[in-house]
């Protein structure tokens, strides 16, 4: 064989060779992207029939006809961000939940106001109050400190005298009262003054609730932690 012969077989056997593994990269990507297509797929019938099954259609027809048929997809799209600025719809379910155990939407506002009215010290009016343009905003008559057993007061003022006065007691026998006794003593006020309910600085020093509500049946109580 000449050399020229051999040049050139060689020359056809390297191109042979460059065709193939040109092929087989072809066929490589091919196959790769037909995988990931078969995948996706497989990944979008998953979820139809995921979404399929919680629905409780028959089939993606009947769920396509039931979306068209619920809104506009303008409203739709409103919907969705509402849910997503109101948290989630973990949230929206959580508050819808809130609501309905208020007896309704309609339930809350009134709901809401009666705690702010409690928490002003307008339940019944303040007996010791000073005036903020047209509201009244409750004074403490004095501060107590809350215990798991008793209930004492840090300090004695005039009005507290008064009001000593008016469940016949001095402030050295109420200094320091055990829970039960605390809300005998000042029992009295609730027909003494059955139109005002004065205020108390509670400062809780208990997880107990014994203190807080002997203290509640004649006060409005504004809670903070002990010092």
């Amino acid at each position: 064989m000449k050399r020229s012969d051999d040049v050139f077989f060689f020359t056809l056997i390297d191109f042979l060779l460059q065709v193939f593994f040109f092929g087989l990269v072809l066929y490589v990507v091919a196959d790769s992207l037909q995988s990931e297509l078969k995948a996706e797929r497989e990944k979008k019938e998953e979820q139809v029939k995921k979404i399929i099954n919680a629905t409780g259609v028959s089939n993606l027809v009947e769920l396509t006809d039931i979306l068209t048929n619920l809104a506009p997809i303008k409203e739709l799209k409103g919907t969705a961000d509402f849910i997503d600025k109101a948290g989630g719809i973990e949230k929206v379910m959580a508050a819808v939940n809130v609501a309905q155990q208020a007896g309704g939407a309609e339930n809350i506002s009134p709901k809401l106001d009666e705690l702010r009215k409690l928490k002003e010290g307008f339940g019944k009016p303040p007996c010791l109050f000073s005036a903020v343009g047209d509201k009244k905003v409750p004074k403490p008559l004095a501060t107590v400190v809350a215990t798991d057993t008793s209930i004492s007061f840090l300090g004695n003022s005039q009005d507290l005298e008064d009001v000593l006065k008016l469940v016949g007691r001095s402030y050295d026998s109420v200094r320091e009262l055990p829970t039960a006794e605390f809300r005998k003593v000042f029992a009295p006020l609730l027909v003494a003054k059955p139109d005002c309910r004065y205020s108390l600085r509670f400062r809780e020093n208990t997880r107990l609730v014994y203190a807080r509500d002997a203290a509640r049946f004649s006060f409005y109580l504004n809670i903070e932690a002990a010092k």
